[in-house]
């Protein structure tokens, strides 16, 4: 899974709830953090980290993102990986793991407790399209149907 997949999966899930997301690489005196979700009063920092990358690594720059004034902080990997990790790291520093599936799925792997506090974003995209497609239907009047309207313009341009 690709970086670029997991920032995508991760801007949909929190903007779906409602938050700020900024997706950029963010420096913070001597590290970068890859983004983070801004909320009322607070913001979480963000790691990316595909399954080759080192987990240890981005503990740190966790770390130094916390020092900075950030009220939480989130290594995301696949949801794979995360299942995988050893949780006593992050809940002795209070960090968050989040894993993404690979249909986009976010789901909160660690702190455990709070898991099941975040709901599903929206629906998916076959429900999405389907939404929408009627509310295109419901625009166009009943008497011009869309065959009845081709046969119109066809009969219109021949004359």
């Amino acid at each position: 899974m690709s970086e670029r997949f997991l920032k995508w999966a991760l801007k949909r899930h929190y903007k779906v709830l409602g938050y700020k997301v900024r997706m950029a690489r963010i420096r913070l005196g001597n590290t970068e953090i890859d983004g983070e979700v801004i909320g009322e009063g607070w913001k979480i920092a963000l790691e990316i980290k595909t399954p080759g990358d080192d987990l240890t690594r981005g503990l740190g720059q966790l770390a130094e993102a916390l020092a900075f004034g950030y009220a939480q902080a989130a290594i995301v990997t696949t949801l794979r990986k995360a299942k995988r990790v050893d949780p006593i790291v992050f809940e002795k520093l209070s960090l968050m793991l989040i894993g993404v599936n690979s249909s986009g799925k976010v789901q909160v792997v660690l702190p455990r407790e709070k898991a099941a506090d975040i709901p599903e974003p929206s629906a998916s995209a076959k429900e999405a399209f389907k939404a929408m497609w009627e509310k295109l239907r419901a625009r166009v009047p009943p008497e011009r149907s869309s065959n009845c309207h081709r046969r119109e313009v066809l009969t219109q341009h021949s004359r």
